[in-house]
């Protein structure tokens, strides 16, 4: 480590020691990136966020553009929200019994999200992704799933064929098959194959795999979808965990036009605080209720109180309209430095979650100088993950984050030898 980065995050590598010894890795989950890519480029340990903006345990600010990897849409510490979720926590949050905010919330979420009768819950993604399989092989009496090759769907076993990882086995999801982004054939194919077995189809609403670009889908390959889901009487699972809310408040198949029977929602839906639901349509209520699938703080009162302050203050502010013009002019100002300074750079997926990407950067080494230099500047960006675009993301924000891309591309170049 050199001097330079030993003074701006001694406080993080200190930290970072101590976690060491009592967490595997220091970091538990995913939070461990970006800095586990360079850890001399970035901090560990993050004391607080505000509005667009997250300060590390060193006392260095940056604008955030991972906004908690898409859980803030309006800000870190919005007032409104946190004062909810407060006020709530009063009263107790884990109780013997569900609360009136669970009735209030999901009679919001049924008003909000296109085609949905009833909401259900859980705690994170990978709970509401396996409750909509849950309801899916309850209803339809199968067992068999297909995904996404790449796409990934949370931490539990079912998935484990679209994002292999360590201490996952084929076995975790013997009865999961996977079929190809925007491969019309490939849909024909694989209802040819296993139409009769499958419950039903998992797709992001658009494809956002681990690493890489984004890519939107075809309205035909979608079309073919809905139409050999109907003819087999296979379900279609949106998993809205990671785009919900950033792109339309009645979920992101409204945005891309077409129609599930099950939605997944997570991460925006609270603006950071912990909750996944899951909306279905009437046809799916029986089997939703004869299912048993819980968890102690499932109906936690709290988070569902800032949830429902969240989509209210969303509606009111017009937030999801505010994050689609700033990320316009995001997009267009990092493509227009790209072009200025001969880097080919590309930015693919819906502009409130852009994926930046360079041409012929295989192994991301000019993303990753370009993200460590970016947190010098004061920008904190993802070589990999794809971007988020809040509500709080202002022009101001815009516009300092766009000077700090400015001196960063010309710095990733210089660390690369122009290449």
């Amino acid at each position: 480590m050199n001097d330079t980065t030993r003074k701006r995050f001694p406080a993080s590598e200190k930290l970072l020691a101590r976690a060491e010894r009592v967490i595997p890795g220091g970091v538990w989950g995913h939070n461990k990136f970006p800095a586990v890519y360079d850890p001399t480029g970035y901090p560990w340990f993050a004391e607080r966020g505000e509005g667009a903006r997250l300060k590390d345990v060193d006392g260095n600010w940056y604008v955030d553009f991972m906004c908690g990897y898409g859980t803030m849409v309006n800000g870190y510490a919005r007032p409104e929200v946190d004062h909810a979720v407060m006020e709530q926590a009063r009263s107790g949050d884990c109780l013997s019994q569900a609360t009136e905010r669970s009735v209030e919330l999901a009679e919001l979420l049924v008003d909000t999200v296109d085609g949905a009768a009833w909401a259900a819950w859980g705690k994170g993604g990978s709970d509401a992704t396996w409750i909509a399989l849950l309801t899916a092989r309850a209803h339809t009496g199968r067992t068999m799933v297909a995904c996404v090759d790449g796409a990934y769907h949370g931490s539990h076993g079912w998935c484990a064929w679209c994002n292999p990882g360590e201490g996952r086995r084929p076995l975790d999801s013997h009865d999961v098959t996977t079929l190809r982004w925007n491969d019309v054939a490939g849909v024909e194919q694989l209802f040819a194959e296993h139409g009769p077995r499958l419950a039903a189809v998992v797709i992001t609403p658009f494809h956002h795999p681990i690493a890489g670009s984004a890519v939107l889908p075809d309205p035909v390959w979608l079309r073919a979808l809905r139409e050999h889901c109907d003819r087999a009487d296979t379900l279609l699972i949106s998993d809205d965990v990671r785009a919900g809310f950033h792109l339309d408040l009645r979920g992101s198949h409204a945005y891309f036009g077409f129609r599930p029977d099950l939605v997944a929602f997570s991460k925006a839906l609270a603006n950071g605080w912990p909750i996944a639901a899951v909306t279905g349509t009437e046809a799916l209520r029986e089997a939703a209720a004869g299912i048993f699938v819980a968890g102690t703080y499932w109906n936690s009162g709290s988070s569902m109180a800032g949830a429902i302050a969240n989509l209210r203050l969303m509606k009111e502010e017009r937030s999801v309209e505010r994050m689609h013009v700033s990320g316009e002019k995001l997009v267009a100002g990092l493509l227009s430095l790209g072009e200025l300074n001969g880097v080919p750079l590309r930015v693919s997926g819906p502009v409130t979650m852009p994926t930046v990407t360079v041409d012929d950067d295989q192994d991301f080494a000019w993303m990753r100088r370009f993200a460590v230099h970016m947190a010098a500047e004061g920008s904190f960006v993802h070589p990999m993950h794809n971007w988020f675009v809040s509500a709080a993301h202002d022009d101001e924000v815009i516009e300092q984050s766009l000077d700090h891309a400015a001196r960063a591309i010309v710095r990733a170049q210089e660390d690369l030898g122009g290449a």
